[in-house]
């Protein structure tokens, strides 16, 4: 198991599209994600629930890969993130 602590850099959080990418790169892995926000703990499967999380732009959110994958999970997620999701300003 793997958990960083990550930044939500780009402005408007994940919404729609970024929640679309996000789970098109976690369906790669076979490895678990959850997602924690504040108090929400999730284990991310389909666009809703990464909507469901409610995480806004300009956060910390902490990310959890548990698997035989999840190095390159984790790696790529966080590749994600930094990069805004293409939308850093």
């Amino acid at each position: 198991m793997i958990k960083e602590n990550i930044r939500v850099v780009n402005s408007t959080g994940l919404h729609a599209r970024p929640a679309a990418t996000l789970i098109k790169v976690i369906k790669k892995y076979e490895s678990s994600v959850t997602l924690v926000n504040g108090e929400k703990t999730i284990i991310l499967k389909g666009l809703m629930s990464v909507l469901g999380a409610g995480v806004k732009g300009n956060s910390n959110i902490d990310i959890i890969c548990e698997g035989i994958d999840e190095q390159d999970a984790m790696t790529e997620i966080k590749d994600l993130f930094s990069s805004g999701f293409g939308e850093k300003e």
